[in-house]
């Protein structure tokens, strides 16, 4: 059984897709990598190792900013973007008998040159916006439309309810009903196998001794922005101090703004933190709303406040609250006593949040051995080459 699986350089991508590559290649599987490289991103030695010695295909170049600018321009773009004949080119060079595509916007061109190919193809999602309906959703309408105009043109099956793509063979969601209820969209063919960030080597492992300096009678209040949506100064320095004001010892993940965020000493910063490690001691995880954060953020059982900056967060937002692991705040207006007031209502152990949390970890499951389970299954089913 040869399988590619196909994403893009971005951590909250490589997070969940290295275990797996990792786990297909356990369930007896050659597995090949097809990496879109993300605003020049490329894979370091560490990650190369977690990948115990997968080959990585580089099939183009994709670039972030398109896609908070201006709408108008991302019709153009998919369809003057080489990345389909590229990836279409790639995948009749090394013949896989399937692919699983991370199904985002920014690969839609990718999907189109593996539905080009010829070779049988699985969805399989990031973010929650493969099952959110489209009431949710409206921020991003401008550009999803323009992406569902592209597929449909060529080939590539559309969701107009979740305005995402699908596949007619395998879509997978790593997620939980707990999470997402009854209001994911999930009738047309899309099954849930568990959320990312179980244990396992994922190449992106950094040690982080202060957290030992921990007073073990003291709540914890952990501040992340992720990796690419971070760089908002103002913001981060705002929440940090409002988590200050509750009396909590604060963790923040800062990138490189330290140095201009000046913050008090008290307050334990790195450029990148372990986060499954930080979470499992956190008391409140202050995040963006990243997929991969919330996902980890509930098997730790940690309730969240999200302020979704860009994307797909505000739909995790949605469903964190929906679920009763969190609450949202819109980043405009947010101030350091909006925070504050938020935070001590989630500290508060009279609160249902934790509860809520903990009773969910039995659905959590391990969405890579389940993922690689389902696409060995789906293989098994298709026709031998040379039998289509």
């Amino acid at each position: 059984m040869r399988v590619a699986l196909l994403t893009t350089t971005q951590h909250g991508h490589l997070n969940p897709y290295v275990p797996v590559v990792n786990a297909l290649r356990r369930a007896g599987g050659e597995v090949t990598l097809l990496l879109l490289s993300a605003d020049g991103g490329a894979l370091d030695e560490q990650r190369r190792r977690a990948l115990g010695g997968a080959p990585v295909h580089l099939v183009g170049q994709v670039e972030m900013a398109p896609w908070s600018g201006d709408p108008a321009r991302i019709g153009p773009m998919l369809r003057s973007s080489p990345v389909a004949d590229q990836t279409t080119d790639t995948l009749r060079a090394i013949a896989p008998d399937f692919v699983l595509v991370d199904s985002l916007p920014v690969t839609a061109s990718a999907m189109v040159g593996t539905h080009a190919s010829g070779v049988p193809y699985g969805m399989i999602w990031a973010n929650l916006g493969g099952v959110c309906p489209r009431e949710h959703r409206r921020g991003r309408w401008a550009y999803d439309e323009q992406v569902g105009d592209y597929l449909t043109g060529h080939g590539v099956a559309w969701s107009t309810r979740t305005h995402s793509a699908r596949s007619s063979i395998l879509n997978l969601m790593p997620t939980i009903p707990a999470l997402v209820g009854h209001d994911a969209v999930t009738d047309d063919g899309v099954q849930l196998v568990g959320l990312p960030g179980a244990a396992g080597e994922r190449g992106d492992e950094v040690a982080f001794g202060d957290l030992a300096r921990l007073d073990p009678d003291r709540p914890v209040v952990y501040v992340s922005f992720g990796t690419i949506f971070y760089r908002r100064p103002d913001l981060l320095r705002t929440v940090i101090a409002g988590a200050v004001k509750t009396g909590a010892q604060v963790i923040a993940a800062v990138g490189d703004l330290a140095e201009e965020l000046a913050l008090p000493d008290e307050v334990l910063t790195a450029p990148y933190l372990p986060q499954r490690a930080v979470l499992e001691r956190a008391d409140v995880f202050v995040t963006h709303g990243g997929y991969n954060s919330v996902a980890e953020s509930i098997r730790a059982a940690t309730p969240m406040l999200v302020l979704p900056l860009a994307v797909d967060q505000p739909v995790q937002a949605y469903f964190v609250e929906r679920a009763g692991f969190g609450t949202a705040l819109e980043p405009t207006g947010v101030t350091e006593q909006t925070v504050a007031d938020a935070l001590t209502d989630l500290l508060d152990p009279a609160g249902d949040h934790l509860a809520r949390l903990r009773a969910a970890r039995p659905e959590c499951g391990d969405s890579a051995a389940r993922t690689a389970e389902l696409v060995v299954g789906t293989v098994g089913t298709l026709p031998r080459k040379g039998q289509q």
